[in-house]
Parts: structure tokens; sequence; C-alpha cells
């Protein structure tokens, strides 16, 4: 990627200050209904979305019309404290791909949209990227809940998703188009199975917990993880409750889960509803040990309820740290938790169409897993022009990104090690590694 300032690659991104550096801190803050949508790139939509462009508004781009890839994120709503990271990161990715020429010497254009934190919302969107600006891929979205209403869209009009952020069990096998036999859906995070797993690991065997409750959003990703770790938890479950994102009040929620005084509570929270969630426990003296999930882990959220937070663990895939991604993206600041896993998406989508010589939905997703394994050419953040080169030879490529390694597996998802978290002066810091062994034979 060439020396650019991190304000003239926004600038020519058309990405203004509503998802920069400076505002990601105040994401968290959002409510579902506040404000607008956070995207104020170079083309405006009738519904406030956005799309980038090259830089002289040409649509098209190298040897050809420009290739369209939507994304889908969470700009505003409940997981706003995510969404700009992504979006960001995935335009950055576009933006190093089409310095690089592009796949197939063509620009990619990524048309940005806001998921709201609504399903419905979501999948009208992604139809509309399908129907009006001829999409062919799209990297996101981030909740597990959108993501199964989007798969069947993906598939029905076979156009190629690559969630950044979907770890729900259930969509494993997501996105297979009956009719010919492709998937159509994929992911860059791990399957919730492994994170269950790490779950049941710090229960047994860091707290030895005998009880435990689980509280979980009630979506498949919430609730699909909550019955995961409780299955691999080997003391007694008291209470399995689910809660909603559409109150403010969860006193009863609350006396639901420590009801029978849980040794440990297992929880799958977003920041948005668990922000109230955390401070209302706090208020009630509930105690209990909290053992979240990586939904939790937004760094302002843990800041501003230091006190309160001080303690919990944590579970997180564990992520490369490329220091070229982090500089890119203009420090640690703007990289929100599975930003480098839309970056892998976009670079894992224009490898595919590279090396299928077409751009089309079926051909992403019958090559895509095949230039992220483990032979071959490796390719790494910033290095598109290489896989470019490399599949012109003739030679297949190893993509190994911002994320990790992303070796996808037959239901294109990869397994990737883990990390334990504990939250200390209002910051997670990681206490054991979970390696890739610790995962054979029991998924």
């Amino acid at each position: 990627m060439s020396r650019q300032t991190r304000r003239d690659l926004l600038k020519r991104l058309g990405v203004g200050s509503t998802v920069g550096v400076a505002s990601l801190a105040g994401c968290a803050q959002q409510s579902d209904d506040g404000g607008g949508d956070g995207e104020t790139t170079a083309t405006e939509g009738s519904d406030g979305s956005t799309s980038t462009e090259s830089d002289d508004g040409e649509s098209g781009g190298g040897g050809g019309e420009s290739i369209s890839i939507g994304t889908l994120f969470p700009v505003t709503g409940t997981n706003s404290a995510y969404g700009g990271g992504h979006q960001e990161a995935a335009n950055l990715a576009a933006e190093e791909i089409n310095e690089a020429g592009g796949p197939l010497d063509r620009e990619i254009e990524t048309i940005n949209r806001d998921t709201e934190g609504n399903p419905s919302r979501a999948a009208q969107k992604f139809r509309t990227m399908i129907n009006e600006e001829g999409i062919v891929g799209l990297v996101g979205p981030y909740s597990s809940g959108i993501g199964t209403t989007l798969a069947p869209v993906a598939r029905d009009n076979r156009v190629m998703e690559v969630s950044n952020g979907n770890t729900s069990p259930a969509l494993a096998t997501a996105g297979v188009n009956e009719d010919n036999g492709v998937k159509y859906y994929g992911r860059t995070a791990p399957n919730d199975v492994q994170q269950a797993l790490v779950m049941g690991r710090i229960l047994n065997q860091r707290i030895e917990a005998e009880t435990a409750s689980f509280l979980y959003v009630d979506n498949p990703y919430g609730q699909g993880l909550a019955e995961q770790a409780s299955e691999n938890f080997e003391g007694e479950t008291l209470n399995m409750v689910g809660y909603s994102q559409q109150t403010n009040d969860y006193t009863s929620t609350l006396d639901s889960v420590f009801d029978g005084d849980p040794d440990a509570v297992g929880a799958v929270m977003y920041p948005g509803n668990g922000r109230t969630i955390l401070n209302q426990w706090s208020q009630g003296g509930y105690g209990g040990q909290w053992v979240a999930a990586e939904a939790i882990l937004a760094p302002q959220l843990l800041s501003d309820l230091s006190d309160i937070v001080e303690g919990m663990l944590i579970t997180s895939p564990q992520t490369a740290n490329s220091e070229t991604f982090i500089s890119n993206m203009g420090g640690e600041d703007a990289v929100t938790q599975f930003a480098p896993h839309a970056y892998d998406a976009t670079y894992l989508e224009a490898l595919a169409i590279q090396q299928a010589g077409e751009a089309s939905g079926t051909a992403i997703a019958e090559n895509i897993r095949s230039v992220s394994r483990s032979e071959g050419t490796t390719v790494g953040v910033g290095e598109f022009q290489a896989g470019k080169e490399a599949l012109a030879n003739d030679e297949s490529v190893n993509y190994d990104g911002a994320s990790g390694s992303v070796d996808l597996n037959e239901n294109l998802e990869p397994v990737v090690p883990y990390r334990i978290l504990e939250v200390t002066d209002g910051e997670a810091e990681v206490i054991e590694e979970v390696p890739l062994s610790y995962f054979e034979g029991k998924m």
C-alpha cells in the first residue's frame, strides 16, 4: 500500500468523520433510533446509504467495469460499537486491492449499507444491492441473527456472502443452493462450537464452578452459544435465561438468572444492552462471577464500567494483530472486534474472483476455500499483487490475513486458536492462550 496518510485514505474512500477513529468510542452510546446511519461516503443513495468509487468518479477500472461488492454492518443500533470499524476495514481492503490493479484488472466498488441492527431492514437492503447495484458478493453482517436472515437471500440469488462476525453453530451449513449444490454462505469468524468449549473450560477448570446460570441475547447467536456452553459445563446448570433487546429494565431477568445463587454466570451480551444489564446487576447486588462471550468486548464499555466489570472473564478468538493492518487502519483504537475479519473477507472474495477468472457469486463460492488453504504462495495483509501474480502463474494461493490463517473448512468457516481474557482496571488482558490442539476431537 502506498504511504498515504489515513486522512487521505479516508478522503479517497469518502468515509466521513462519523466512522473515524475519534467517533468509534462514542458508537456504543448510540441507540437504535439515534442519529443518522453513520455512512457519509462519496455516493449517497435515497436511503442515505453509500458506495465508494474510483478517484475519477468512473465506475469502471483496469480491464473493464467495476465489480460491485456489498457490505452490511451495524453502523447504528445495538452493535454500533463495532460496525464503523468493520466498514472501514472492508473499505481499506478494497482500496488496497484496487491499488494493485483489482481482480481481473477491474476495480472493486464497495456498496456500504447499515444493518441498523434490524434483520428485516438488512434483508431489504441486501435485496436492493443485488437487484439494483448488481453486487456479486457481500461482506457481513456481524450479528448471527441477521446472518440467519440473509443467508437464504444469498443462496437464492447466488450471491456469495462472507460474514465477518456470525458465529452461531446453526449457520455452519447455511447457504447451500440445492439446484447447483454450491454453498453461498461462509464466514471468517469461527463457529461458536469453539467458543462454547472455551467457556466450559473456564467454568470447569479456572473457576471450578459447581453451579452456573446462562444469560443470553434472545437470538440464534445468543441461544446457540449459551446452549453449547451449558453442554460443556460439567456442573449443574440452574437457569437458562434469554433477554430481550427491546427493554431497559432487566430486574426480572436478573432475578431469574441468579435464582439459586449460581457460582458463575455464562453471559452472551451485546454492548448496548449489556451496559444496562451490568449496571442493574451492580445496583442490585447480585454477586457472582461473570464469564462472557466475545460480544461484550467493547473497550469503551469496559473502560466506562471499569469498577463493575473488574475480574470479568471473556473469551475471544485470536487474531494475528498484524502491525500493517493496524497501522493502515489508523491505530489500535480504530480496530474494533471482528474488523480484521471484515478485511479478510473482502480479500478472500477478490482472490476468489481472480482465481476463477470471473466476477460472479458462483465463481466466488466455488473458489474461496482454495485461496484460503495452507498450500501454495502465502499472501498476507496488503499483498493482493502477490496473489495476482501467483495465480497468473498457475500457482495456488494461501491467504494469511489480518485475523490469522483463515483456513476455511468444507463449511467455509475457520477453526482458530482462542484467548481467555480478564478485565483489570477497565482493560481486557490475555491470561491464557487456548491452542488449536485443544479443539481436536471435540468438534
